[in-house]
């Protein structure tokens, strides 16, 4: 089995935020519902802007170490929940970064108008990156929580 490479704070902490993030994907739903665009649309960069922190932060010197160490690459379910993982969440993170500047708070919303049809399966993308985060979490984290 892999071990984890961040101590349990830093792990809580990103994982926090991401539960953060994805609530205000939740609101930003809601927001888009009630017609209220901007707040849609705010909602969304502000989850993206914790997304990005987390993923500098911790993210990716996690995933770089994990990797460039000797001897740690051993394929077992972890290994692969992780890869899918990163990828997807940087399929996220890929997305919700053009998403987002390509809306730059403007006023007229026909350009988001236009990719609300990549929107869907974006929040969808991420929200199973967070789950498969929250999944991996438990996994390095569940017994160091019980003691």
């Amino acid at each position: 089995m892999v071990t984890a490479l961040v101590n349990l704070t830093e792990a809580t902490i990103s994982l926090t935020l991401q539960i953060i993030a994805l609530a205000l994907l939740a609101v930003a739903i809601t927001l888009k519902n009630r017609k209220s665009y901007r707040h849609h649309g705010i909602a969304v960069a502000v989850a993206l802007l914790l997304h990005v922190v987390t993923v500098l932060a911790v993210m990716m010197p996690t995933f770089s170490t994990f990797f460039t160490s000797p001897g740690t690459i051993v394929y077992d379910t972890t290994v692969i929940i992780s890869l899918i993982h990163v990828a997807l969440g940087f399929v996220a993170l890929g997305l919700g970064i053009w998403l987002v500047a390509a809306w730059h708070f403007k006023t007229d919303l026909k350009g988001c108008f236009a990719k609300k049809k990549i929107m869907g399966p974006t929040m969808a993308v991420w929200v199973v990156s967070i789950l498969l985060g929250v999944i991996m979490y438990i996994i390095f984290w569940a017994s160091s929580l019980l003691v």
